[in-house]
């Protein structure tokens, strides 16, 4: 996930899998945002983006950044930033997803559900191969919408040079 990808709702937010902390009253649960600063002298244009989080418990400002990277020697993406939403609904879909690889390699389909697996833990039911892609069929519980988890899920595939014929969340 990308920092441009963090919704502005009550979360818990990990980098690495450390979750981030406040300095002052040591709670866990922020809203990110994403702010813009302008970098030069008035009128140049030239902004840098940062990430803040509001703490919900003292309101607190929590700046950080998303380490995320990619590792050339690995050929995969790093991922560092994930969101975790505070709901008191957890809902249940089905995932069905048509992706096409080209020559058919097996380790980038294998880091894609490694990645749905860490974002979202999911339960891969069911892979199989179609001729010119794969199918995979997958079971997650989230507190995120469907919009989100879509996004998600394109973003990863984006990230790995893999296409997405068809997408079905229910």
């Amino acid at each position: 996930m990308s920092t441009s990808d963090l919704m502005q709702k009550k979360s818990r937010i990990t980098i690495f899998n450390e979750p981030v902390i406040c300095r002052f009253c040591s709670n866990d649960v922020f809203i990110p945002y994403e702010v813009y600063a302008n970098v030069e002298q008035p009128g140049i244009g030239v902004y840098h983006v940062r990430n803040i989080a509001i703490c919900q418990h003292c309101g607190e400002t929590k700046y950080f950044g998303d380490p995320s990277y990619y590792d050339a020697e690995k050929d995969t993406y790093i991922w560092a930033l994930n969101q975790y939403l505070l709901s008191d609904t957890v809902r249940k879909y089905k995932i069905k997803v048509l992706l096409y690889v080209g020559k058919r390699n097996n380790d980038r389909i294998t880091s894609f559900i490694n990645k749905l697996v860490q974002d979202f833990s999911i339960e891969v039911e069911n892979m199989s191969d179609l001729k010119g892609g794969v199918v995979l069929q997958m079971k997650l519980s989230s507190l995120n919408d469907i919009q989100t988890i879509r996004s998600i899920i394109i973003d990863s595939a984006k990230r790995l040079n893999i296409t997405i014929k068809d997408l079905t969340i229910k």
